[in-house]
């Protein structure tokens, strides 16, 4: 009887190890616009691994084109979250994403209007993961240049 359920035990865990990986070998298709990327972001809902292989899948230099006049306030804050998850290990593309959303059309006036806990959300990850002593000097500059639009003084 024990061996028969440790093999039961065995093949449950064989099969939930082929799962997983189907799931990480998943292609994520990088979305063309911004209902796109908000309904594949929300499918993705808690999992923050693949909300982020989204966002990476992206060229950072398409971010203003995806969208254009359609980025919300948690929407990008969830972009901003994702970014603080790989900005230790892929630096360079972290910054260019910040760099782009910059560019897009209302990332001004989204940024005005934030409410005081989502910008207090948005200057707790600034100051815990962009504005960090290890940062690479190469980096350095242009996220100071950057923190002064993505966290205005008030």
């Amino acid at each position: 009887m024990q061996e028969a359920r440790g093999a039961s035990v065995q093949e449950l865990a064989s099969r939930a190890a082929s799962r997983v990986k189907a799931v990480a070998a998943e292609k994520i298709t990088p979305p063309n616009s911004a209902y796109q990327f908000e309904v594949s972001l929300r499918g993705f809902f808690g999992d923050n691994a693949r909300q982020t292989s989204l966002l990476k899948a992206i060229s950072p230099s398409a971010l203003p084109q995806i969208f254009k006049n359609a980025l919300t306030v948690p929407i990008l804050l969830d972009i901003i979250k994702c970014v603080a998850t790989f900005f230790v290990e892929k630096m360079d593309l972290a910054v260019n994403c910040l760099e782009n959303l910059t560019k897009v059309p209302r990332f001004d006036t989204l940024i005005m209007f934030l409410s005081s806990s989502d910008n207090a959300d948005l200057v707790k990850i600034w100051d815990e993961v962009f504005d960090n002593e290890a940062t690479p000097i190469e980096y350095a500059e242009t996220l100071d240049n950057l923190h002064t639009k993505y966290c205005p003084k008030r």
